[in-house]
């Protein structure tokens, strides 16, 4: 291997891990204010109101600003090959100043429109017309607080976007954390005052912290800022690829509004139960991705400038093990003791055993997609590499169609169940798509090369399922102190007897990803 080769990976995984370690700091900041929420507002309608404006709102701001997002994906794929070009920041200027007076004509459109879209996402069908006036009340009034979110999505993506290019991962990774500490002050300091309304202002206060929380390290680009009028070399090709990409990140959201189109006819509680289910996922595998995302875009691009395909793909296959191997054993403790872990972190106040079941049903048919979720989330980055985000497009609107017709013929038999079945089931449809669609394009990929190494994940994932569930059950019963702690001390210990059985395995058959991990974390200790 040559040394650029060896000094391009040891950079790659040197930039994994300081990201890895500052989106678990954002991640936990964020389990911390799901807690806090659901312990003041359980699974209610107030919390559904919320989780539904929050769809055109902070999800926007997720999907559209966060790190892998089409406004960061296009900005990274754009600037890499300008970085060291003078008229960069005129260009920026411009993309911040273009996309400002879009969204806010975007967001003035959902301000004056949100009793229509409200009761067009969140029919309430076999619903009492006074619960379903309460609901819809709720969610405008959140709604129309949030509607600035918009704005703020375009303007923290491309500002996340710069700063990747130009190596500053330590704001775009914690900046998260701002959102849901201002989302925690608000719940613990004005909910008897203000309602569920603190939930829409601490939103909205948290995602402009999370905004100017960017300025720091876009002053220390180097960047001769400008905001000129006239189109600045760069710009075309950037809508070429902002435009496609927006449009399947919405294509894509709009499984998202079918899903609470049909939850919302089902038991109070139930799209937030569904919603702080995909969170709980989210906590390992935001990390995971997240910090492999970050670096490895514009290693993709480079590699396709360069037309190192074959480089490419090897990138792609040891990202991907990387991945399984990190995933698969948080997956296997999510599906050996659910129960517990819900019951754990957010059983509690307002949250009770009725919704502790809601959030059950929700969680265990969503947890089988983190496998399928990963793969689909890095090879989508291989399409953008190539500046083709086209082919994700078409690929998400057929997932659409897939999605409707799941949820209306699961969601009967299945209730909550059936969303997150029918959520695994596209997803794994996506990645298969996508796979195909990537091989016409570039040759085969070299899954079959996976073969081994998967096999000892699984097997290993197995046995720390196993490990898990027989080991919480019996340290449960045997415990001498009280329910917390009987409940917190058996969680934990199974947890750990359940990785250990899963590296002990990965170890016996001499997988190099436990030494890769070993090396990435003394790589963050010694910086």
């Amino acid at each position: 291997m040559t040394r650029d080769k060896h000094e391009a990976r040891a950079g790659l995984g040197k930039v994994f891990g300081l990201v890895a370690v500052l989106t678990v700091l954002s991640k936990f900041a964020g389990l911390a204010r799901d807690i806090v929420v659901l312990q003041a507002f359980g699974t209610s309608v107030v919390a559904d109101s919320y989780n539904y404006a929050y769809l055109l709102t902070g999800n926007v701001l997720i999907l559209f600003g966060g790190l892998g997002g089409p406004f960061h994906s296009s900005t990274v794929a754009i600037l890499t090959p300008r970085k060291n070009d003078q008229a960069t920041g005129h260009l920026v200027g411009q993309l911040l100043l273009f996309t400002v007076a879009a969204l806010s004509l975007v967001t003035g459109i959902v301000w004056l429109l949100a009793p229509y879209l409200v009761s067009l996402i969140v029919p309430a069908a076999g619903h009492t017309e006074s619960y379903r006036q309460l609901l819809w009340h709720e969610s405008v009034a959140q709604l129309r607080i949030m509607s600035p979110l918009i704005v703020i999505a375009g303007i923290v993506g491309i500002s996340y976007g710069v700063l990747n290019v130009y190596g500053k991962v330590f704001w775009p990774s914690l900046s998260p954390a701002i959102a849901s500490l201002a989302i925690i002050v608000a719940v613990v300091g004005f909910a008897d005052t203000t309602g569920g309304l603190c939930l829409a202002l601490g939103t909205l206060v948290g995602a402009i912290g999370q905004m100017l929380a960017q300025v720091p390290g876009l002053s220390k680009t180097g960047l001769k800022w400008g905001y000129p009028i006239r189109p600045q070399p760069g710009l075309v090709d950037y809508s070429h690829m902002l435009w496609p990409a927006m449009v399947s990140t919405s294509i894509g959201q709009l499984t998202i509004y079918i899903d609470s189109f049909f939850t919302s006819q089902l038991h109070e509680g139930s799209w937030t139960a569904i919603v702080n289910a995909n969170r709980l996922i989210q906590l390992p595998l935001g990390v995971l991705l997240t910090a492999m995302l970050v670096p490895i875009l514009p290693r993709f691009t480079e590699q396709v400038a360069a037309k190192k395909e074959e480089e490419l793909k090897e990138e792609f296959r040891r990202a991907l093990r990387f991945l399984w191997f990190l995933a698969l054993p948080m997956a296997a403790l999510l599906l050996a003791i659910p129960g517990p872990i819900i019951q754990l972190l957010f059983e509690r106040g307002h949250f009770n055993e009725g919704s502790r079941h809601l959030f059950l049903a929700a969680l265990l048919f969503l947890v089988p997609s983190i496998f399928f979720y990963v793969a689909r989330d890095l090879i989508t980055r291989v399409f953008y590499a190539h500046h083709d985000s086209r082919t994700p497009f078409h690929v998400a609107i057929l997932a659409i169609i897939v999605k409707w017709i799941l949820d209306w013929a699961l969601v009967g038999p299945l209730g909550v169940a059936g969303i997150s079945l029918a959520t695994t089931a596209v997803t794994i449809f996506n990645l298969g798509l996508l796979s195909l669609l990537l091989r016409s394009k570039i040759g085969s990929l070299g899954y079959s090369r996976l073969t081994r190494p998967l096999a000892v994940m699984l097997t290993g994932s197995a046995a720390a399922g196993c490990t898990a569930y027989f080991s919480q059950h019996w340290l449960s019963s045997v415990l001498p102190t009280g329910p917390f702690l009987i409940l917190i001390t058996s969680v934990t210990m199974a947890s750990l007897l359940g990785l250990s059985a899963y590296a002990a395995i990965c170890l016996i058959f001499r997988l190099e990803e436990p030494l890769m991990l070993i090396k990435r974390l003394r790589s963050i200790r010694s910086s």
